[in-house]
């Protein structure tokens, strides 16, 4: 299959998700996101963000879902922000979002490999969390993309679920189910919900395993200097939560700064 083919089924598969969320908890997150003080930063992000320093930071959060993160680093000071989402439904979801938190932010519907050429070294911080790598085909191509949007001292923070976990299954313990080093996608079909396992998405969709070496030693190909990297005990996925009871864990997730050098 071509790069595209994947594209435009995992396309569909977010498509069908947006609209079981939709109906499982935005009217509660539309209400909550209101607030003023309203924050989806756990201690890492808090950390991670004040060590960067948001305000009037220029912002983008690729594969931002529902944009609720980037909604939380505008009220966090951060100047312009845009978030890029492969799903049509989603960047309604985040518009009517952005409406209800009373913010400034864009939000624009496009696959990560297609973004506007005139966005080159527009950004001081690109943004990426929560279950972002798997889902896609071409690595190199999107660490080109994270390089080209950061100006010159431009970092990217990426607060991600850790690639070990593609070992295992969450729902079937700490046993070893999948390999590490396996460049071909995975593909998926009629699977629980992440956010609401009783309904099934039935769309199908590719996942794809890049290891924690491939990640970092791309960001270092592209001349991005290392600032922090972190693993952490917790999941942010809600897939893994079971594992954080577990004395021998592997690490759940990671975070990651790096700045762009030249």
């Amino acid at each position: 299959m071509k790069y595209s083919d994947y594209i435009t089924a995992n396309r569909r598969m977010w498509n069908e998700t947006a609209a079981i969320h939709e109906g499982a908890y935005l009217a509660d997150l539309r209400q909550r996101i209101a607030d003023p003080e309203f924050s989806t930063f756990d201690a890492v992000e808090q950390a991670i963000f004040a060590s960067i320093g948001l305000p009037g930071k220029a912002v983008i959060q690729l594969a931002c879902n529902n944009g609720r993160e980037l909604i939380a680093a505008k009220k966090a000071g951060a100047g312009r922000c845009v978030g890029v989402d492969l799903s049509d439904g989603f960047i309604t979801q985040a518009r009517e979002l952005a409406i209800a938190a009373k913010v400034a932010v864009e939000f624009v519907r496009s696959s990560v490999y297609e973004l506007p050429a005139h966005w080159s070294g527009q950004f001081h911080l690109v943004y990426i969390t929560i279950g972002v790598f798997g889902w896609l085909p071409d690595l190199g191509g999107f660490l080109d993309v994270i390089a080209r949007l950061l100006r010159p001292g431009g970092q990217v923070f990426i607060y991600e679920m850790h690639p070990i976990l593609n070992l295992f299954d969450g729902d079937q313990g700490l046993v070893v189910r999948h390999p590490y080093f396996d460049a071909g996608p995975a593909y998926a079909e009629g699977e629980p919900d992440y956010m609401d396992p009783g309904r099934t998405v039935q769309a199908g969709s590719y996942w794809f395993c890049h290891t924690l070496g491939d990640i970092l030693g791309g960001l270092l190909q592209r001349g991005l200097r290392l600032e922090h990297f972190a693993e952490h005990g917790h999941d942010i996925s809600m897939v893994y939560a079971p594992f954080e009871g577990e004395r021998n864990r592997p690490p759940l997730c990671y975070s990651l700064l790096a700045t762009r050098t030249g």
